[in-house]
């Protein structure tokens, strides 16, 4: 887990400081909903770190090489105290304060009414009107909402939050919520979400504002004005709805009022690709570290333990072995095919490489690996 939280991490970084930095160029030239299409990268690009090596398509381009033993390296692993263990428990206790929040935050629904499917609750005055829920869809209403808007403006906004619905806003809420709460320690990880959340609201309008006619845009666009000026300032992060009223994310709309172009694959599929592509580059040497030939990627490894005198006298050699996976993907029939210096290591190898594990699609004979013992350098 902490290796792909890392890995992933490095991902999440990448991608989501282009996606940040981007975000005017884009979308002046894609749009508000072909930009908020682009949010999908992220997630996928995510799972597909966790993709067994050999699925990607560079590695059955590289060649077959050794797996390096570090003594020193050795030596410093044995000093430190499992030290994935402890940053795995820092990261379960950071997931559960951040899940703890998710649970606290989620509204509770004592009295409500019905609109077909479509639960409606009120909340305080001066709330943002809202949608949220999977199972149980429900719309957050402000107890002042008739107060605050007449009757075509209130039209504008239900309008605005059943599309939200109708288009699975409220599941992809949660999904990004959820990977917030995984990488709770990346701070673009929490600017990503606030992005998303404002990119959600824009394509919204640009979709509704597609459907209705001249002068209802006017009308929207006094609408948005009227729910800045009258919803409540406080800060949100609530996985269940967007601060609707917030003026920072408000100039933005407004000033998208005249653009509503519609929703193109492209760039999606094209950002998709050229990430897949990116990644699997990226991936290459990791592939590099763990591929023991062209065929066969151990799925666990257990590295060889130097031999004390050797590494006292300064010794370092290769041990090379061919071996048989079982169709339960262990490993037998082991042979030393060379040694240098012989003897030295042959008998730390064997014992290591008797307790790797292989996939047992990869059953068979013939399969060799080499073990290179190397001595740090000063």
């Amino acid at each position: 887990m902490i290796e792909w939280l890392s890995e992933a991490s490095v991902v999440l970084a990448v991608v989501g400081a282009l996606r940040l930095v981007g975000h005017r160029w884009l979308l002046q030239k894609l749009g508000a909903v072909s930009l908020y299409s682009l949010w999908a990268v992220v997630p996928i690009l995510l799972l597909a770190v966790l993709l067994p090596h050999n699925w990607w398509p560079l590695a059955d381009a590289i060649s077959s090489l050794r797996f390096v033993i570090d003594v020193q390296q050795q030596f410093e692993n044995l000093a430190v105290p499992a030290p994935t263990n402890v940053l795995s428990i820092i990261w379960v206790a950071g997931f559960v304060l951040a899940l703890g929040a998710f649970l606290l935050r989620w509204p509770r629904v004592n009295q409500y009414w019905r609109c077909g499917n479509l639960r409606i609750v009120r909340i305080a005055s001066g709330g943002s009107p809202a949608i949220a829920g999977v199972l149980r869809p429900t719309l957050f209403l402000p107890a002042d909402f008739s107060q605050r808007f007449d009757a075509q403006q209130r039209r504008l906004i239900l309008k605005h939050e059943q599309h939200h619905w109708r288009r699975g806003d409220t599941v992809a809420n949660i999904v990004a919520f959820i990977l917030c709460m995984i990488f709770w320690f990346h701070p673009v990880a929490w600017l990503c979400y606030r992005r998303f959340r404002c990119d959600q609201e824009l394509a919204c309008d640009a979709v509704i504002l597609a459907q209705v006619s001249p002068s209802q845009r006017v009308r929207y666009g006094h609408t948005l004005l009227q729910v800045a000026a009258t919803t409540s300032t406080r800060v949100q992060l609530d996985p269940y709805l967007y601060h609707y009223g917030a003026k920072q994310a408000m100039k933005e709309r407004i000033q998208q009022l005249s653009s509503t172009q519609p929703l193109r694959y492209w760039p999606l599929l094209s950002a998709l690709a050229l990430g897949l592509a990116l990644l699997s580059v990226w991936q290459a040497p990791v592939l590099a570290e763990v591929k023991s030939d062209a065929q066969a990627s151990p799925i666990i490894r257990v590295s060889p333990s130097y031999p004390i005198e050797a590494a006292e006298q300064g010794i370092e050699g290769q041990v090379t072995l061919r071996f048989t996976i079982t169709d339960d993907g262990k490993v037998a029939d082991i042979e030393v095919v060379d040694a240098k210096p012989a003897g030295t290591f042959d008998t730390a190898a064997v014992a290591a490489l008797q307790k790797w594990r292989y996939d047992p699609s990869f059953a068979g004979t013939g399969h060799e690996v080499a073990l290179a013992f190397q001595l740090a350098k000063d």
